[in-house]
């Protein structure tokens, strides 16, 4: 069964109230590039700060004083647009495009050397590795490396000199090479960046821009956020099934006989029949999906209905990325422009060999709904539409393992089941002959 993104987790931040519906209305508001600008002349912190939210003012309608204050705006925009960015000395970080290093190896996929890494984003981006030369660097993968170069924490350059080479030179010396040793490389441009690290789905060393508008978008979210492994051995279940008791044993024993339907005539049989158990086995005809806790061989999933990333929420225990928890979420990555709504195989390959059993642990009639809401599996798609990231729920449900004819058999006040009547006498009668029912 499918849920929409109404409920998405990824609407707001973790830790985030819902919105007002003022605050939905001021979201809709562009942002004020006039009050932006006029921070640039101290040029401090300019970074830092966020634009605010302007007056909606997108049409023009005759006036000299509308015509003025657009072409203000306009004016104020390209000077936002237009001013660089710089790295200070002190949080300065350098990467190295380093492509064919890594090839042939498990890491291969990851293609940008960190010189000397600083700042906190280092708890669960990039991991350590040390080839054949002994050098054990900092290795970022390409959405990794395009996210710090985005938001302006990494300078990615196109190395002139060996790896080896710039790598001893790092280590003699602990501040490394400038960020005026041309002789050694070359510094990378954003639009570079996103040449050399954006590609194909199954290029090596290189990820699809929907994977990346999805990792941008979780990571200024919040979120922890790693690759998923790329074996497909099932997961572990976060829950084992609970012990029968004793009496749940010896009931199993006895032997249990289903009326099979059949070849002809009506589906239930004439007869008398006292509970409603009985007649709804007779016309239980249609197979029922039942989960499995650990399938046997699961099917093999494929793109883009793979599970490509794992996501964690921010706040409570410190995250570490050697070992990090089970994940929260399990996403795939959908592209609208060359996917199309996941058939029944797809779905079924997804869950049985990313998403471990987890059925709910609510119980009684009144928690019927929530517990199918829940399913037994889940995994989010996150659907990327020209830019735009949605997610959709999909979740293994079991409508089948609802017992619902057991309600109407249940003994009820006065010793009264679903075939009998009145308060306890026979056949219906009351306390006396003339206090029948009405």
């Amino acid at each position: 069964m499918a849920f929409d993104d109404d409920d998405s987790p990824f609407s707001t931040r973790p830790d985030a109230q819902p919105a007002t519906a003022e605050e939905a209305l001021e979201d809709e508001d562009v942002p004020d590039f006039k009050h932006f600008a006029a921070m640039f002349a101290s040029k401090k912190g300019v970074s830092s700060k966020a634009i605010r939210k302007g007056e909606k003012d997108f049409e023009s309608h005759g006036t000299r004083a509308q015509d003025s204050a657009l072409e203000a705006s306009r004016s104020a925009m390209e000077e936002v647009l237009s001013y660089a960015r710089v790295h200070r000395r002190d949080t300065w970080v350098r990467g190295w495009f380093f492509p064919e290093r890594l090839a042939g190896s498990v890491e291969e996929q990851r293609v940008v050397a960190v010189e000397h890494e600083k700042g906190s984003w280092v708890r669960d981006i990039g991991k350590v590795h040390k080839d054949a030369g002994d050098f054990a660097r900092l290795w970022l993968l390409p959405e990794e490396a395009l996210y710090l170069v985005e938001r302006g924490t990494l300078d990615l350059w196109w190395p002139d000199q060996p790896f080896e080479e710039i790598m001893t030179k790092t280590i003699e010396k602990a501040e490394g090479y400038g960020p005026d040793d041309y002789d050694v490389g070359l510094p990378l441009s954003l639009e570079a960046a996103y040449a050399m690290l954006l590609g194909e789905e199954g290029d090596r060393g290189k990820v699809s821009m929907a994977k990346f508008q999805v990792y941008s978008h979780l990571k200024r979210g919040g979120f922890h956020i790693l690759r998923a492994p790329t074996d497909l051995s099932p997961p572990e279940p976060l829950r084992t099934p609970a012990a029968p008791t004793l009496w749940q044993w010896l009931v199993s024993l006895l032997p249990t006989r289903t009326p099979e339907p059949a070849g002809w005539g009506p589906l239930v049989r004439p007869g008398l029949y006292r509970a409603y158990k009985p007649i709804y086995q007779q016309l239980n005809i249609i197979p029922r999906h039942k989960p499995v806790v650990r399938p046997t061989s699961p099917p093999e999933p494929h793109d883009p209905f793979k599970v490509f990333f794992h996501v964690w929420k921010s706040g409570g225990a410190p995250f570490s990325k050697k070992t990090p928890p089970l994940p929260d979420f399990r996403i795939a990555v959908s592209d609208t422009s060359s996917s199309f709504v996941p058939t029944l195989e797809e779905l079924d390959a997804l869950w049985l060999s990313s998403a471990p059993y987890d059925p709910s642990t609510l119980e009684g009639p009144g928690r019927m709904y929530q517990r199918l809401r829940q399913g037994h599996r889940n995994i989010l798609v996150a659907v990327v539409d020209r830019g735009l990231v949605n997610f959709i729920r999909f979740g293994e449900g079991a409508f089948g393992e609802e017992p619902l004819v057991t309600r109407f058999d249940a003994p009820m006040r006065g010793g009264r089941k679903g075939g009998g009547g009145g308060r306890g006498g026979r056949g219906g009668r009351g306390r006396g002959r003339g206090r029948g029912r009405r």
